[in-house]
């Protein structure tokens, strides 16, 4: 399960379910860190209450192995479900780990048994959080003296996905919305004439040390970052394609611990270090662009009325960058956000103290002195009390009268702790190991939380920017390749990452926005309304009857054995070598056995109909009436293939009942009240990242162009999703003295049908020789013929056209168009 989907949730869930149904009453939960553990209990607590809910007749209680009480209660028969949470340090070390101990345990039990005999007697399900940390023989072999019943594996990052059991990866998530999408704004260090070298790992390969490294190569388009592998020997001149700044610069040796290279030119470079750059410069320019995003996103948040405060971390090279005498990060942040703040066009009075927004954790000592750690097992009990206070203020941060919205961080962050309102990641560090981008960028996939804490699903606002030391190109590259190693056997895929570079921020144009134009137009459009809908259930049965979507009845066949024949042919030693085969289909005959049960194919159409696209619930007898006037010769192939039989006719229902919908649909406003309000719907700034035009595509089918600066668009950027929408708008934008304003309308502003929700491309101010003034609203396709659109397509466009009819100031002139034809003005062939 992708990170931030509630892989917690589920498996809590699944075990309480299996206690329902089959009486299933220990479960341990194996965790590989403090922090997980943490966050475990944590989900109990906030969870207690639903499941209490959920599941009302399987009482249960969760403990943590350590605590007082917790492994007895655990061991003790009991009707109540229980959660033993482990972490797997409490179970890997058996000559040291208490639970191996056998002194203490006759006082519980009365034996000489030990706590993890204790456990295995009770043949425990065991849920892993985190597989793949737990992967050594030691810790399999921890587990496996717990004697499981049966061992569920849960995590985002499988190392070994056998016995897979569902899947729900990176690319599946996000484009069900379950999580944030991910843009990349790569800031790389211009050329400055030196000679830029990173060493990001050195290896052994047949008992000889060799180092990856990157650096700049000559190219067609200049210099481009590229990886390569050194040895003794290596001359960086000609791996660069002969750039001239690596003259000289042949690598003499290589050494592990530290690992690091040794130039014949007396340079030392270390792994994660880099030459050749001005990190400052590089620092400053990530840590501005964060704060740029931050304000931005905020204000559009706010602008939408969704009451959600934004957060923003960062990952840093060193502790010592942000603590202590040689620290530059905090006096650099406090600078930029002052400089960001005022150019975003904010009261200087308004201006909050950066002192007061930024908050740091870092792993700690008792006396408050901060470790530098990169998560090393020694470093355990530092980091335990680090993440318990990261872990105990989650949810203050995400109070908007908390001040702090900037969070520093080390290591501590990483697997165990998220936060739902984090928008942006700031990487001043390089990524170092295979699956650190992955999951350091989980640490913001999950959706927003309002002052509510109500999940925030709005596609518009949930996006995650990462604000990283390299290419766009680059690590979009590197995740992928970390997401395909991950997947190795499952098939995952990672998410669609989009260049932040290509960003297009939008503002409303306030003259307009203003202007009594817009105010009529809008006042004559913004309503919402019911429907209600008519079906006469016996002349739909009648039209079902003759449909012509019944015809695929008729290829129905009955459901065919294979039988392959083949001759085989054996070699010297016995193996069969090849095999003439012949495939033919076996499809015997229909045959009724007396007191056979034949399928109920009422039910199995109406559970056809309240599935799919468009689900539509009819009373059985309507079906049934509906199945009896379906031709004999339909009705015949019901035993051939009964499932199949049943879709076919669901969907001509499905079809013929909306059909006869669009005939006898009445539209009704509902209270003004709850009427849709222009600030929530055109929003003074909205950020836009649509694709990049393709080399020699000079005609691109969606995009962002600019509006011209005296045309009459509400906004100063034309959205676009067709060649015809582009076209269009710039016709309105060339009619500058009959178009008095224009804007394509935002996704936000939906019309209901029984087709789902309709969006509407265009709202039009048109005006004709200063005569007639006409507010007019388009949907633009490439043809006039409503047949030729797709069957859902043109049912919308029929059902928004008695939406509009139905305004409560009086029909608005709706109709649909292309870019060929105009506005389609009443009583006119175009415009």
């Amino acid at each position: 399960m992708e990170t931030g989907t509630g892989k917690t949730y589920v498996y809590i869930s699944t075990a309480l379910r299996l206690a329902e149904l089959y009486g299933l009453r220990k479960f341990v939960i194996v965790v590989h860190s403090i922090a997980i553990r943490a966050g475990v209990v944590k989900t109990f607590e906030q969870t207690e209450e639903h499941f209490r809910l959920k599941y009302p007749g399987v009482p249960y209680k969760w403990g943590t192995l350590g605590e007082n009480s917790a492994l007895a209660d655990f061991t003790e028969p009991s009707g109540t479900v229980q959660f033993l949470i482990a972490s797997v340090q409490a179970l890997d070390k058996p000559d040291t780990n208490t639970l191996y101990s056998t002194a203490e345990q006759p006082q519980l039990w009365g034996d000489s048994s030990s706590g993890a005999q204790q456990i295995a007697k009770a043949r425990p399900v065991v849920l892993i959080d985190e597989p793949q940390n737990m992967a050594t023989p030691l810790r399999r072999k921890a587990i496996s003296t717990l004697n499981p019943l049966v061992a569920l594996r849960y995590s985002a990052t499988h190392t070994e996905p056998f016995n897979l059991v569902h899947r729900l990866g990176p690319k599946e998530a996000a484009e069900a919305g379950l999580v944030k999408r991910v843009s990349v704004k790569g800031i790389v260090a211009g050329e400055n004439g030196q000679a830029y070298i990173r060493i990001t790992k050195v290896r052994s390969q047949k008992k000889r040390l060799m180092a990856e490294a990157i650096i700049d190569r000559a190219s067609s388009n200049g210099a481009e970052r590229v990886e390569v592998v050194l040895s003794p020997g290596t001359d960086l001149f000609e791996e660069s394609g002969e750039l001239a700044q690596y003259r000289g610069m042949v690598v003499e040796s290589l050494e592990r611990k530290p690992d690091r290279v040794i130039f014949e030119n007396g340079l030392t470079i270390k792994v994660d270090e880099e030459v050749g750059v001005d990190n400052l410069a590089i620092w400053r320019d990530q840590v501005r662009h964060t704060i740029r995003q931050h304000l931005n996103r905020q204000s559009q948040i706010d602008a939408m009325g969704h009451d959600v405060k934004v957060l923003s971390l960062f990952f840093v090279q060193h502790v010592a960058d942000y603590v202590g005498e040689e620290a530059v990060l905090p006096a650099m942040f406090d600078e930029l956000y002052r400089e960001e703040w005022t150019r975003a066009g904010k009261s200087v009075e308004e201006m909050p103290n950066p002192e007061e927004l930024r908050v740091a954790y870092f792993p700690s000592t008792k006396t408050g002195i901060l470790k530098d750690t990169a998560g090393r097992a020694s470093d355990a009990e530092f980091e335990a009390r680090a993440y318990q206070e990261i872990i105990a203020n989650k949810e203050l941060i995400l109070d908007r009268d908390n001040p702090r919205a900037f969070i520093f961080s080390h290591s501590a962050l990483k697997e165990g702790w998220d936060n739902p309102n984090v928008f942006q990641v700031g990487f001043l560090r390089h990524s170092r190991s295979d699956l650190e981008r992955r999951q350091q960028i989980g640490r913001g996939l999950r959706l927003p939380v309002n002052q509510s804490g109500n999940r925030v699903m709005d596609p518009t606002i949930n996006r995650l920017t990462l604000i990283v030391d390299e290419s766009f190109t680059e690590f979009r590259d590197k995740l992928n390749e970390e997401y395909a190693t991950a997947g190795e056997g499952g098939g995952s895929s990672g998410p669609s990452v989009d260049n932040a570079d290509n960003e297009v921020i939008i503002r409303r144009r306030p003259a307009l926005f203003q202007s009594p134009e817009f105010a009529e137009l809008w006042n004559r459009i913004r309503y919402k309304a019911r429907y209600r809908v008519t079906v006469d259930p016996s002349n739909l049965a009648q039209v079902v009857g003759v449909s012509k979507h019944l015809n695929e009845l008729k290829f129905i066949q009955r459901r065919a054995n294979v039988v392959q024949s083949a001759d085989l042919v054996y070699d010297e030693t016995g193996r069969v070598t090849t095999a003439d085969s012949a495939v033919a289909e076996s499809r015997g005959e229909r045959i009724l056995i007396a007191g056979q049960r034949l399928p109920d194919v009422i039910q199995l159409i109406e559970d056809q109909l309240q599935y799919g696209k468009f689900p539509l619930q009819l009373t059985r007898r309507t079906v049934a009436d509906i199945v009896r006037a379906i031709p004999d010769e339909h009705k015949r192939h019901v035993l051939d293939d009964p499932d199949r039989w049943a879709r076919i006719v669901a969907s001509a229902i499905r079809i013929e009942t909306i059909e006869q919908m669009v005939k006898n649909i009445t539209y009704e406003p509902m209270d003004e009240a709850t009427w849709w309000d222009a600030e929530v719907v055109f929003l003074e700034v909205e950020s836009k990242n649509p694709p990049k035009p393709q080399p020699g595509d000079a005609d691109p089918q969606s995009g962002v162009i600019e509006a011209k600066d005296d045309d009459a668009n509400l906004f100063d950027h034309v959205d676009y999703d067709s060649h015809v929408e582009r076209t269009f708008a710039e016709q309105l934008s060339n009619d500058r003295d009959r178009i008095k304003l224009f804007t394509k309308l935002p996704r936000r502003f939906k019309v209901k049908t029984p087709v789902g929700e309709y969006s509407p491309d265009w709202a039009i101010v048109y005006e004709d020789s200063g005569i007639q003034r006409l507010y007019l609203v388009r949907e633009t396709k490439g043809t006039l013929k409503l047949n030729d659109l797709e069957w859902d397509e043109e049912k919308r466009i029929e059902f928004a056209a008695e939406h509009f009819a139905a305004a409560p100031r009086g029909p608005v002139d709706y109709t649909h168009t292309t870019d060929k034809d105009g506005l389609m003005l009443k009583g006119s062939s175009g415009s």
